[in-house]
């Protein structure tokens, strides 16, 4: 898994503070998080919530942290695909994500 810089669009602020053993621990563990069934960012994010006392290697991060992995998560494990929309909490449409067989 390659996760050594911040995104080129993120201000250079995020730049220097990007952590990347964080973004690789918190990557892993969406990844984890999708193999509990398919899910939306925002139920990710809830699920990293609900388990982080059982998860102490888990870093207490930011919501947007780990929708920003969750991103990184489906780019970098091509089973982890699109499977569904929802409507968020804030009425918008969401993606749902989830593990797919992938042929070769």
């Amino acid at each position: 898994m390659t996760l050594t810089h911040a995104r080129r669009t993120d201000p250079s602020e995020s730049s220097a503070a990007f952590d990347a053993d964080q973004a690789r621990v918190v990557v892993e563990a969406v990844s984890w998080l999708y193999t509990l069934g398919p899910a939306s960012d925002e139920q990710i994010v809830n699920r990293y919530v609900d388990h982080l006392d059982s998860h102490p290697s888990w870093p207490m991060c930011a919501a947007e942290s780990v929708r920003k992995r969750c991103s990184d998560a489906r780019r970098l494990d091509k089973r982890i695909q699109k499977v569904g929309t929802m409507q968020s909490t804030h009425g918008k449409t969401v993606g749902v994500y989830g593990f797919v067989e992938v042929t070769s």
